[in-house]
C-alpha cells in the first residue's frame, strides 16, 4: 500500500549504505496499527528483490527440507522473513536448535539464520516495542547491532527492518533502552491518504470490492482511522476503524451483496470497524438511482442530500468501469453536474475511478468548456487528470 515516497527513500537510503558497507542501521517503523506499515515493507522487499534481479522467496512458505536448495543458489533469491518477537522464545534468535530426546531438530529460525548468512533479503522484526522480556531484547539488540543471528552473520545484502505500534496505539508497547534506541532510525508512518487507498484497492481488487465504502470515506475522512487509541474507554473488544479494516469490509461487501442481506452488512460493519460501522451503513441507507435514470434525469441531482450525492458518485463510476460506451451517455448528466458547480461529485467520480478510465473520460469531455472548468474547480488533485490525459 501506499504510504509514502519519503518512507521508500529513507529506507532505499538505509539499505544502499548497507550494501556500500557503511554503518548498518535498522529502520523503525512507528505507527498505528493497521495503517500498512508492513505490507509496505513486504512491497518494497519484492521491489527489491526485481530490481535486483532475483527471486523473491517468503521463508514462512518454504518447507524446512528444501532449505539447502535455496543455499546452494543463493544467488539466485531474495529471502524474506517476517519475525513477531513476542511469539518467540528468545533461543529462536540464537540460531541454535531446540533438543528433543535425544534428538536435535533443525527448525526453522535456524534455517532463517542460514538463509539470511547466505542471500541477500529482509529480517522484519515485527510488533518490537511490544517485547519486554530483558533476555529477548537483549537477543534482539544483537541483531540489530551486530547484524548477527546467534553466531551467524547475516549477508551484506541482508538487511533488518523494525516496526512497532505507537505507546497511544498499544497498551503492550514499551520503552526501549536508550543503547538499544541508538541502534534504530524510528520512521513515523502515517495513513495513506484515502485517495491513495483508493488507487491501491482499484489495482489489487479491480471490481471485487465495494466502491461505496470509498464514497463513504470521501464523505467522512474521519472514519479512514479511529478508535485507534487504547485509552478510550468501551467494551472492552470494540475494534477499531482502520485501513486495514475498510479493506476487509469493502471486499467483503462485495462477496456478501450476492446474498442481498442488509443484516449481515450490518453486523459485518459493526464487527470490524465498530461504531464506525454504524455510520457507515446508516450512510448506505440512502437511496439513489441506476444510472439509466440519472442520465435520463440528471435534475434529479438537485434533491439530493450530499451522502446521495457521494452514492451516485458510485453509481455512475461503476457503470463506466462495466462498459466504456457509457462514457458518452453520461457526458450530458456531466454538463448539469457542471452547470450546478456540483465539486463534491466531481471530485467523488474522478477520484473512484481508476486512473486509466479517468484519462478516458476526460477526454470524452475536454471539449465542454463547462465540465472542464468544474473539474479544474473542484480541487488540485485533479488538475493531474487534465495534464496527463
Amino acid at each position: 500500500m501506499k504510504i509514502g515516497r519519503l518512507l521508500e527513500d529513507r529506507l532505499n537510503i538505509a539499505y544502499e549504505m548497507r550494501l556500500e558497507g557503511f554503518e548498518s542501521i535498522t529502520p523503525h517503523l512507528i505507527g498505528p496499527p493497521g495503517i500498512g506499515k508492513s505490507l509496505f515493507v513486504v512491497e518494497w522487499a519484492k521491489k527489491k528483490a526485481r530490481q535486483m534481479g532475483l527471486e523473491f522467496v517468503d521463508v514462512d512458505r518454504i518447507n524446512p527440507e528444501d532449505v539447502e536448495k535455496y543455499i546452494e543458489e543463493a544467488d539466485k533469491y531474495f529471502v524474506f522473513k517476517d519475525c513477531r518477537l513476542t511469539s518467540m522464545d528468545p533461543v529462536d534468535l540464537s540460531g541454535l536448535p531446540r533438543s528433543v530426546g535425544s534428538k536435535y531438530v533443525a527448525f526453522l529460525p535456524l534455517a532463517t539464520a542460514r538463509l539470511l548468512n547466505a542471500c541477500a533479503g529482509i529480517l522484519f522484526l515485527d510488533e518490537f516495542c511490544n517485547e519486554s522480556r530483558p533476555n529477548m531484547l537483549s537477543a534482539a539488540f544483537k541483531i540489530v547491532r551486530d547484524y548477527k543471528i546467534g553466531d551467524m552473520v547475516l549477508n551484506q545484502k541482508a538487511f533488518v527492518i523494525a516496526a512497532s505500534n505507537t505507546a497511544e496505539t498499544s497498551s503492550l508497547a514499551t520503552s526501549l533502552p536508550k543503547p538499544l534506541r541508538d541502534r534504530f532510525d524510528f520512521i513515523e508512518v502515517e495513513a495513506p491518504e484515502i485517495n491513495d487507498w483508493i488507487e491501491w484497492m482499484n489495482e489489487k481488487y479491480g471490481n471485487y470490492w465495494d466502491k461505496r465504502a470509498a464514497a463513504y470515506l470521501l464523505w467522512k475522512p474521519s472514519g479512514f482511522l479511529a478508535n485507534i487509541t487504547d485509552n478510550v474507554q468501551d467494551n472492552g473488544y470494540e475494534p477499531p476503524a482502520t485501513p486495514r479494516g475498510w479493506t476487509y469490509v469493502a471486499v467483503a461487501f462485495k462477496k456478501a451483496a450476492q446474498r442481498g442481506d442488509g443484516e449481515l452488512l450490518a453486523s459485518m460493519a459493526r464487527g470490524k470497524l465498530g461504531r464506525v460501522g454504524e455510520s457507515f451503513i446508516a450512510f448506505l441507507r440512502n437511496k439513489v438511482p441506476s444510472f439509466e435514470e440519472l442520465v435520463r434525469r440528471p435534475e434529479v441531482m438537485s434533491e439530493f442530500n450530499i451522502e446521495q450525492k457521494y452514492l451516485a458518485a458510485v453509481t455512475v463510476a461503476e457503470a463506466v468501469k462495466r462498459s466504456k460506451a457509457k462514457i458518452a451517455a453520461a457526458k450530458p448528466f456531466l454538463e448539469f453536474v457542471a452547470g450546478s458547480d456540483d465539486r463534491e461529485f466531481v471530485m467523488a467520480l474522478f477520484t473512484l475511478l481508476p486512473r486509466e478510465l479517468r484519462r478516458e473520460v476526460y477526454s470524452a469531455v475536454r471539449d465542454n468548456e463547462k465540465i472542464v472548468e468544474c473539474i479544474a474547480r473542484a480541487g488540485k488533485a485533479l488538475l493531474s487528470v487534465s495534464e496527463t490525459a
